[in-house]
């Protein structure tokens, strides 16, 4: 271990309980400072829509923009009547918070994802945030004919299947390729499709980072609130940084499971220790030194 790894290892396992929560509050009270907020309204002119924090914000404030997008990936009408805000929608666990979840007037909730890599897990991340969502709406003691209908739609930056479709879609089948499970759909889109059809236009204005130049529709309707409107900035400044704080939250997670290899890999502590020192279990260190090939 040089003597950089060594110094990582000693911020991170010898100060007692190391202060992330403090740290990010601090962090936090920066996002909201004038300089800030206006570099921020600056970003917003050539961001487009696959930023997590702009699609979420225009999402949430124009049901239109959330029926016409699903509508056109779908091809099924539907009326949505209410977009759940972050405030609502749970943090269901294993950092599952679903980008945008929307209900429409048949009682089937909607969710967007956006993902903005091709990760080598996403099947498996894809699976963990549909079945969140089936613990999170079906409380103990409730019959399973409760449950609501499910579509999920994942805005992927590329053709995670390689066979130029602009969405993949996906039931429940038997093996004669009959569904038997009517409420639960899954669609990836392929946000870099640029077919002359109607998905295609809708990817281009979901690529497009100049408000003039997107087509004229739901979508260029909701950017233009956040853009144009004070009420619409400052729903987005909002936002920003809470997104910001999420991704600070990953990096101190991540800083923190590296040390913790750092540490195993050399012997300075026992997987007790450290289980004692951060408040985790033993099986959670142990699938901290998996994760970062510590042998122990």
């Amino acid at each position: 271990m040089d003597a950089e790894e060594r110094d990582v290892a000693i911020r991170f396992l010898f100060i007692p309980s190391y202060p992330a929560n403090l740290f990010l509050k601090e962090e936090e009270a920066e996002y909201f400072t004038e300089n800030t907020a206006k570099e921020v309204l600056e970003e917003l002119k050539h961001m487009n829509l696959c930023n997590d924090a702009l699609f979420k914000v225009v999402m949430e404030n124009s049901p239109e923009a959330v029926e016409y997008l699903a509508r056109g990936i779908t091809g099924e009408e539907m009326s949505i009547i209410r977009v759940l805000t972050q405030y609502e929608i749970k943090n269901l666990g294993h950092s599952v918070i679903m980008d945008v979840l929307a209900e429409d007037s048949e009682g089937r909730f909607i969710d967007f994802e956006m993902q903005n890599s091709v990760e080598s897990d996403l099947a498996e991340r894809m699976r963990m945030y549909e079945s969140s969502f089936n613990i999170a709406f079906l409380a103990k003691g409730v019959e399973y004919s409760r449950l609501p209908a499910l579509t999920s739609i994942w805005l992927i930056a590329g053709d995670r299947h390689g066979r130029g479709r602009s969405v993949y879609t996906s039931y429940l089948k038997d093996q004669d390729n009959q569904i038997t499970d009517w409420t639960y759909a899954r669609y990836e889109v392929n946000v870099s499709y640029e077919g002359d059809d109607e998905i295609g236009r809708i990817m281009y204005n979901m690529r497009c980072r100049e408000y003039d130049e997107m087509n004229d529709d739901p979508l260029k309707e909701g950017v233009g609130f956040v853009n144009n409107t004070k009420e619409g900035q400052m729903a987005f400044e909002s936002d920003f940084a809470r997104w910001e704080k999420r991704g600070l939250e990953k990096g101190v997670e991540k800083g923190r499971d590296d040390a913790i290899g750092i540490v195993l890999k050399s012997g300075m502590a026992t997987p007790e220790d450290v289980a004692k020192n951060f408040g985790l279990s033993l099986s959670e260190v142990y699938e901290i030194a998996k994760k970062t090939d510590s042998c122990i």
